[in-house]
């Protein structure tokens, strides 16, 4: 047992960095410029014509879709074989018109996918025995670590650590360097497993325009069943049958 558990925390070390360090982190070369993104610059705007509620990534394994209100800055969108990024703002913050589709509540959101880390190969499959691991590993000082921008535990502080139908949630505070002026330092987020994939959801409020109580978990719920209720519908279109479908041919 012991091994598995390390193998899951390696896993976990591995997968949680690079999301977050993918989401949100500072420079680097590989990273999105989200500054440039018309979710934080005035300057830019995305044609009405050009929004997109839902993207299927890593070759179609997967489909991220949006919550009501918000659609995809496919300015700051990446899709490798090594991962995707997919930012989500408001319809009308992209667009720069009121006119258009908004949520309630102004927040920034991503979805970030990833291989599964192949020690995962060696756990069990039992979903509670994942997720009891997964809440250790973001309590312990490595995982406050992999959640820092910086690396670091000293700069994260967490909040809340709640699971439910399979997905770990957890809230966080990373007073470290490399997020957009415009967000507050709190940010709620979602592991799960998706067609194989390692799935990160993340939802942010602006600095100006914090969540109410309870606003963060309810708006990352909808967004992981939205997620997951697409990738449902979308069968063999975004599942991991059409992907493999794909590499043979």
């Amino acid at each position: 047992m012991c091994g598995r558990a390390a193998a899951l925390r390696a896993g976990l070390v591995l997968g949680v960095a690079l999301c977050v360090s993918g989401c949100l982190g500072g420079g680097g070369k590989s990273r999105p410029d989200l500054s440039d993104s018309p979710i934080f610059s005035a300057g830019t705007a995305t044609p009405r014509a050009d929004l997109v509620r839902s993207k299927a990534v890593m070759g179609g394994a997967v489909v991220i879709a949006a919550p009501k209100g918000f659609c995809i800055d496919t300015t700051a969108h990446r899709d490798t074989d090594a991962g995707a990024f997919v930012p989500m703002g408001a319809c009308a913050a992209l667009t720069r018109n009121p006119a258009d589709p908004k949520p309630a509540k102004p927040a920034f959101l991503t979805a970030t996918v990833l291989p599964m880390p192949v020690q995962a190969a060696a756990l069990p499959q039992d979903p509670d025995a994942r997720l009891r691991e997964a809440r250790a590993f973001v309590q312990s000082d490595a995982g406050r670590a992999a959640l820092s921008r910086a690396g670091t535990a000293d700069t994260v502080a967490l909040l809340d650590v709640r699971s439910a139908s399979d997905v770990l949630y957890v809230r966080v505070k990373d007073t470290a360097d490399g997020l957009p002026p415009a967000l507050s330092q709190t940010t709620w987020r979602a592991f799960f497993e998706l067609n194989g994939l390692l799935v990160t959801a993340s939802a942010t409020a602006f600095a100006e325009h914090p969540f109410g109580q309870g606003a963060g978990y309810e708006l990352l719920r909808d967004f992981v069943t939205r997620i997951r209720r697409e990738n449902k519908r979308s069968g063999g279109k975004g599942g991991l049958k059409s992907w493999l479908d794909g590499l043979r041919n």
